[in-house]
């Protein structure tokens, strides 16, 4: 299912889920903005850009936040339009690094160094 610019700007994800925290809103909603901004040909939001994106959580005692899993599931579906987007033009398919992903932004002592 391709996705469009109005199905980005319209779509509304559910609240997390009582006990969770969910994705900072703000940061999905720029990002979001941007890939709309891509479908309709003034942005360059990559597929690549669309799987690495991470996304703050909630702070701890606040339940607000968008649904992790709504989230991750909707990207899923943004990044194999753009990839198709950019099979359609380039010699080089896109392949997707991983099926199952999550846009959680790692803590710090969690990270790792990328050489």
């Amino acid at each position: 299912m391709a996705v469009t610019s109005e199905d980005v700007r319209n779509i509304r994800f559910p609240e997390a889920p009582f006990g969770t925290r969910g994705y900072n809103e703000s940061e999905v909603d720029a990002f979001l903005d941007r890939i709309a901004s891509t479908l309709d040909g003034e942005d360059d939001v990559t597929a690549e850009d669309v799987h690495d994106v991470s996304f703050g959580r909630t702070p701890i005692g606040r339940r607000c936040g968008y649904d992790q899993a709504s989230v991750d599931a909707f990207l899923r579906t943004v990044e194999s339009t753009l990839a198709a987007r950019t099979a359609a033009t380039s010699s080089t398919p896109y392949l997707a690094p991983a099926l199952e992903h999550t846009h959680t932004r790692r803590p710090l002592w969690r990270r790792r160094v990328r050489r």
